[in-house]
């Protein structure tokens, strides 16, 4: 009681409840009494030995303070750091509020020294406003694949909680674990308990995260969550009230170890919204003509700017797509994951031909200017029932390029080409080994080339030497070689074709012209034309692509090439 008589004190004091409080001689007095009793054993005044002259006192050394004075002092520390406190902090009006301060601050301080906990000081702490002032969710993350849609998981590697300040002291917490209640517009949609992780305190702030735990959404609050679900979709921030109890083991030291359960906190924290998910178009990866009747699938990378500090795993998504022109077809994303910040994602348009405002998209809209598409929720959105009716309120523009132009990869699919011409060249054909270095322009997504060369005319044509042999096909790229790669990855790839002849004499010049200019610079500039087909990211949908050299950063290749390019010119007639 003392003890939590003076932090009531100190907190008035500081306040400035008491005027002058500290010209009183009372309130002296009881602080004096009260801080005496956990004071070290007083200095012993000094003696004289008998035959020693009076004016040469002897002062002998005091004896070693005993151990509960040594224990108590450290209370003294506490006290004084209280005190401090007095001259510095902010005065707060509330008295019932102060109240709940003074009993937690002393329960705590008594705790930290004595490693004592009574009930009277379980039951301080379980109040809404006690030790826990505020939290902030710097991250979370919310996966929608379970099976029942009402059960997502969630998990945070930030979350800050404001705690009340108890000066000088950091509290010894080093785990917690949380029962959490959401509440949105006054209503409770759902609770999220957590299993035990590392926490710990510095300067009056806990740092905890948590792994994956159910949200289980409150079966009578199902319409809550959706509406809370779409808040989130389509605003820039929106205010959630987080109500429960937090577990909390502290390290006493020499007292042990202790956990305190139930202290309480109820706090509303504004969450980063998602503001309808603003997308941008980046790179065109194909347009199917030929798959399904009557519609033009363009897949497209998009990169979708996640606002929020929330990571969500959403699933399959469609969207409405509509032009100036109006409905126009439908969008989809497979398996959408988000994280904050850029997200490039692939997305296929289904344009149905048959609607009038598709075909004028195409043919009237994008040859003669940028094509703004409006992507819209509606009730088909999602086949998950919680996500369904919140993305069926979500709006987003997406900005397609007049003829798909300003498209860009992420780097070019490959790089550092060399050519090696084969023994038992002859004027029939010349054969040679090409290497190269594949990696993914698709912005971090895998690919598979299923065919390098499906159709004829995937080939190098030389540039960049002069004039009389520009344009002059190098080699064709033959349909014998395949292989995969990562999304971040490379992968090098050995593969055989032949030059490109005539080897007789109209050609010969030509040929003496590239191999003068190979042995002296070490390789040869080409342009490649190729449209290989690839399967993208798993899906199994082989995809016709453009490789083209002009379209690709950098837009020539040289390849690389040695002495035993000389070897041709021996093929030629005399």
């Amino acid at each position: 009681m003392l003890l939590f008589a003076l932090v009531s004190c100190v907190r008035r004091l500081r306040m400035g409840r008491y005027k002058s409080t500290l010209r009183r001689p009372a309130m002296l007095f009881f602080l004096f009494r009260f801080t005496s009793l956990f004071s070290p054993a007083p200095t012993p005044l000094p003696s004289f030995a008998p035959h020693a002259h009076p004016s040469y006192p002897t002062v002998y050394p005091p004896p070693p303070p005993p151990f509960y004075a040594m224990k108590f002092s450290l209370k003294a520390v506490a006290i004084s750091a209280l005190l401090a406190s007095v001259t510095v902090a902010a005065p707060v009006d509330v008295e019932r509020r102060d109240a709940a301060s003074d009993r937690v601050a002393a329960c705590f301080v008594g705790l930290i020294f004595t490693g004592a906990w009574p009930g009277s000081c379980q039951a301080a702490v379980a109040v809404d406003l006690g030790l826990i002032r505020s939290i902030a969710v710097n991250q979370m993350t919310m996966d929608f694949s379970p099976a029942d849609p009402w059960k997502p998981t969630t998990s945070s590697n930030s979350i800050v909680a404001t705690m009340l300040s108890i000066p000088g002291i950091n509290l010894p917490i080093d785990s917690v674990r949380q029962h959490i209640i959401l509440t949105d517009n006054n209503v409770q949609i759902g609770n999220i308990d957590t299993p035990w992780s590392a926490a710990n305190v510095k300067n009056g702030a806990l740092t905890t995260s948590f792994s994956s735990s159910t949200l289980n959404v409150f079966p009578t609050s199902h319409a809550a969550f959706s509406n809370f679900i779409g808040a989130l979709s389509t605003k820039v921030s929106h205010p959630v009230t987080l109500q429960g109890s937090v577990d909390a083991k502290l390290n006493l030291g020499i007292f042990g170890h202790l956990t305190i359960p139930g202290i309480g906190f109820k706090t509303t924290t504004q969450f980063a919204g998602m503001n309808n998910l603003p997308l941008k178009y980046v790179y065109m990866v194909d347009t199917d003509f030929v798959s399904a009747p009557n519609f033009i699938k363009l897949t497209t990378i998009v990169n979708i700017s996640n606002p929020s500090k929330l990571t969500l795993k959403l699933g399959d998504i469609n969207l409405n797509a509509a032009s100036e022109a109006g409905h126009v077809g439908i969008s989809s994303i497979k398996n959408l994951s988000l994280v904050p910040g850029d997200n490039y994602v692939i997305s296929t348009t289904a344009l149905d031909m048959s609607i009038p405002a598709a075909e004028k998209f195409l043919s009237e809209i994008l040859p003669n200017k940028d094509g703004v598409l409006t992507l819209t929720g509606f009730d088909g959105t999602s086949t998950d029932a919680a996500l369904n009716a919140g993305l069926a309120v979500m709006k987003s523009n997406l900005v397609v390029p007049q003829n798909f132009l300003g498209s860009v990869m992420s780097q070019t699919p490959y790089k550092d080409f060399s050519l090696q011409v084969l023994p038992g060249a002859t004027a029939d054909k010349v054969a040679i080994q090409l290497t190269a270095t594949f990696q993914s322009p698709y912005y971090g997504y895998p690919f598979e080339l299923t065919h390098a060369a499906p159709d004829t005319g995937s080939s190098a044509q030389i540039t960049e030497i002069s004039n009389d042999v520009e344009g002059r096909t190098l080699f064709n790229f033959e349909d014998n070689f395949t292989f995969k790669v990562g999304g971040t990855g490379s992968v090098t790839v050995k593969f055989t074709s032949s030059l490109t002849g005539p080897f007789d004499a109209s050609s010969k010049a030509a040929w003496t012209e590239m191999v003068a200019f190979a042995t002296k610079n070490g390789y040869l500039p080409v342009s490649l034309t190729w449209l290989p087909i690839i399967v993208l990211n798993g899906d199994g949908v082989e995809r016709v692509v453009e490789w083209n050299s002009a379209s690709t950063p950098g837009g020539v290749v040289k390849i690389k090439t040695g002495a035993d390019l000389a070897s041709v010119l021996k093929v030629f007639p005399a």
